[in-house]
């Protein structure tokens, strides 16, 4: 089996349930991305906005995603794309092999405009994954099928 990172932000903690389950089914290594600058209240709101529009933010997170075979990369979507920061991290790593998922809930079209942002800034994934706040409550059946289709994506990768 290949090294896997899950690396994720999450700011209402969906993405980092999916994150969290992934992780588990793949036996990956995880990691969140997080904002260096404090987002709360309206202050914060005001920032976030400001950092969507300008895609200026800091961030940070542990593990280096260079020394991964595969990095599965979650974000919500925020104003039909990826965060900021998560954004940033893609800048920052050119990544080999990515898997992308997505948690959101508006508009299945945002879906489609994340991962063709995200694969503007990496690669083509893999395997991708767009669940919905509905999906949320109960995400194991679409969840195992992306960790599984991954296993055999993985799999045709090694030969």
């Amino acid at each position: 089996m290949r090294k896997i990172l899950v690396s994720y932000y999450s700011k209402t903690g969906n993405t980092k349930k999916v994150a969290e389950k992934i992780s588990s089914i793949l036996n990956a290594d995880i990691d969140e991305i997080t904002d260096r600058k404090n987002k709360k209240g309206l202050k914060g709101i005001l920032r976030e906005i400001k950092n969507l529009i300008f895609g200026k933010t800091e961030i940070n997170y542990k593990k280096d995603p260079k020394t991964y075979d595969l990095v599965i990369i979650g974000t919500p979507i925020w104003a039909w794309t990826l965060v900021p920061a998560v954004k940033k991290y893609l800048e920052k790593n050119k990544l080999k092999e990515v898997a992308f998922f997505c948690t959101y809930g508006g508009h299945v079209g945002g879906t489609k405009k994340t991962f063709r942002d995200m694969e503007k800034l990496s690669n083509k994934p893999i395997n991708v994954l767009g669940l919905t706040a509905e999906d949320i409550k109960s995400p194991e059946d679409k969840i195992n099928k992306f960790c599984n289709e991954l296993k055999t994506e993985i799999g045709r990768l090694l030969r």
